[in-house]
């Protein structure tokens, strides 16, 4: 029976596993916590800075939770875990989550527990995940902001929200345990995941644009010094430029953007130039550059200019 009933659970989690993702709640965000996020949900100032700027906010905090299994017992119950309670939120979950759990799961077993839980957030139409990582109070929590970095490298959809650097020395802002947070500590915490849900939410900036800008460019003449510079707007600057066809014998361009030299041959050249930012960011235009024969009138005064009397 107990065989049977072990495939039975390996079929369901399998079925599960394969199953499409369910459409999350388009702009909720749901911040999914242990007790460490009691001190901002309990206290108004730190909750309000959490909650600025966030209308659609969905407090899922639970003393003792962990990722999976089953929690640790808190007055006389225990809390959903991570992965019980995204199942059990459904289609109510936001498509944005933030997880502050895991110092109540067994640092041996930490990293597959972060794998379930990612899979299960996924499954159920997540599409971004915030993980705050450990102040890092014990040795284990190093290991184990390890093992959600290594998280965050295999799935695109996770960032690391980085409490450990954050909170680094700020002995004031924890109780004795230094993990539970005072005051201070809530106001910190709040003020850091508000960023961080701002900055996920903010709509990516327009790609960046170098814009070359093509003067008209003077005429050249065969023979004569020619210097004209270019511009760049877009970008950071400082801006290096090269020529993407080449140019009348004699000219060339710089890598600040200069076009110089003394033509050798006449006509009218269509040129390409390229600009790069500090950044890398790639700009093109097309210029045209017009180079005149030499001027009859100037070897003609030099021809009959009369010689100079002692």
């Amino acid at each position: 029976m107990r065989a049977l009933l072990a495939v039975a659970v390996a079929a369901a989690v399998a079925a599960a596993a394969a199953a499409p993702a369910r459409a999350a709640t388009p702009g909720r965000v749901t911040i999914i916590g242990d007790s460490v996020l009691t001190a901002v949900e309990w206290n108004a100032t730190p909750l309000a800075i959490l909650e600025h700027g966030i209308p659609n906010l969905d407090l899922e905090i639970g003393v003792c939770r962990k990722l999976v299994g089953e929690s640790c017992p808190y007055e006389g119950g225990r809390v959903p875990t991570l992965v019980d309670l995204v199942t059990g939120l459904g289609g109510e979950i936001g498509q944005t989550v933030v997880v502050e759990v895991g110092y109540n799961d067994d640092a041996s077993t930490f990293p597959q527990a972060v794998e379930q839980s990612i899979e299960t957030l996924l499954n159920a139409g997540v599409t971004r995940i915030l993980w705050v990582n450990m102040h890092v109070w014990q040795q284990q929590y190093v290991q184990m902001n390890a093992d959600l970095e290594a998280a965050a490298q295999a799935h695109p959809q996770l960032s690391i929200v980085d409490w450990a650097s954050y909170s680094a020395n700020r002995y004031s802002w924890f109780q004795g345990d230094g993990v539970h947070l005072v005051y201070d500590g809530a106001v910190a915490m709040a003020t850091l995941l508000n960023q961080a849900i701002l900055q996920a939410l903010a709509p990516p900036p327009p790609p960046v644009r170098v814009v070359v800008s093509s003067p008209r460019l003077p005429v050249a003449r065969v023979g004569r010094a020619f210097a004209v510079h270019l511009g760049a707007s877009g970008g950071s600057a400082p801006y290096r430029w090269r020529a993407d066809t080449a140019f009348p014998r004699g000219v060339h361009l710089l890598a600040n953007g200069t076009i110089e030299g003394r033509p050798r041959v006449a006509g009218t050249f269509t040129l390409r130039v390229q600009a790069t930012d500090a950044d890398g960011h790639v700009g093109t235009q097309t210029i045209r550059l017009v180079v005149g024969k030499a001027s009859r009138m100037a070897g003609w005064a030099l021809r009959t200019r009369p010689p100079r009397t002692p």
